[in-house]
């Protein structure tokens, strides 16, 4: 009798959302790869490995309740919960916290694949390929510049087809509006996840059920505005009599992209509707997409609480991680 293997759907022998790659794409990802290592040394960063797999605790100390269902969770021999890597960020910062009796450079660089199942908002991909910086021991608007500076020569030794537009706001700017308005935890990521998306509409009705309208008028503004000059910023929000910590917020980031100017393939703009899902930053973010992709082929930005988190000290830090996947895609 003949024995017929089982049908797998579309014949994959491989699992939704991992991917094989050839010794073609493997050459082509190795020269990328080599490229961006290249820079970052240039740059002073060391290079780090990380750990494929860590406690899963420490990576639910990073994610909302919602998205701790995304993480792969396993029991090793001891009974410890366990998963593989779900944020490169936390175990670089975590690394190094473990080093703090030490004079270790305090820049480092890495690569690594991140692992989460969104189900099927997640695309095609539950593993990701990044390649990633941190800065631990600045935060603040030189410090972003300076990395900002760096990602801009790392991206026009790539000679992209399309300029990278780098988007950069601050997530200090959403929390300074909602000083006035009691909401829980739950209640600012239902607004910021709405901010993101820049539903009018739906912000409009949540407010109003909070009894939020005053500022509703100053989300619009966020929404509806991306700001490429330092001139732009303050003429929008100079007479919105907001708090003194947000029209600093707004004079930094103007400051910032004037400082940054005119760099080859590369463009830059703020936008203060830019929140990310994980819930560690804590002032400037950015993201960076290049045409041909809908998916940001840069993520970055502040979290100075991260390296409290895993050694009681408190240190600023910033960092950056390049989506390895999503750049292939559009090179």
């Amino acid at each position: 009798m003949t024995h017929n293997p089982p049908e797998f759907s579309e014949k994959k022998w491989i699992p939704d959302g991992f991917h094989f790659l050839g010794p073609n794409e493997s050459s082509e990802r190795r020269k990328l790869l080599d490229s961006l290592s290249s820079g970052l040394k240039g740059f002073g960063y060391s290079e780090v490995f990380l750990p494929s797999f860590d406690y899963s605790s420490s990576f639910l100390l990073t994610v909302s309740a919602e998205d701790s269902s995304a993480l792969y969770r396993f029991r090793d021999s001891d009974g410890n919960e366990i998963s593989p890597s779900a944020d490169l960020t936390v175990q670089a910062v975590k690394g190094m916290a473990g080093f703090a009796h030490r004079k270790e450079n305090q820049r480092i660089f890495y690569q690594g694949k991140i692992f989460r199942d969104y189900g099927r908002k997640s695309g095609s991909r539950k593993e990701v390929l990044q390649i990633g910086a941190e800065h631990i021991g600045g935060s603040g608007a030189s410090a972003i510049l300076g990395i900002l500076k760096e990602i801009s020569s790392l991206f026009s030794a790539l000679s992209l087809k399309s300029p990278l537009t780098i988007v950069l706001g601050n997530v200090n700017v959403f929390h300074s509006v909602l000083e006035s308005l009691d909401l829980s935890r739950s209640e600012k990521r239902q607004l910021s996840f709405l901010l993101y998306r820049k539903n009018l509409p739906e912000i409009r009705r949540f407010l109003e059920k909070k009894g939020g309208m005053k500022i509703y008028p100053v989300l619009e503004a966020l929404c509806l505005g991306f700001y490429s000059n330092a001139v732009d910023l303050a003429s929008k929000f100079s007479s919105a009599g907001l708090s003194d910590s947000f029209q600093k917020i707004v004079s930094d980031t103007g400051e910032i992209l004037k400082s940054l100017g005119q760099v080859p393939g590369v463009e830059f703009c703020a936008d203060y509707t830019l929140i990310p899902d994980l819930e560690y930053y804590t002032g400037f973010v950015f993201q960076g997409y290049v045409s041909g992709s809908s998916e940001p082929v840069l993520t970055g930005g502040s979290y100075d609480h991260l390296y409290e988190l895993f050694s009681g000290t408190q240190k600023d830090a910033c960092g950056f991680a390049v989506h390895v996947d999503a750049l292939e895609s559009i090179l």
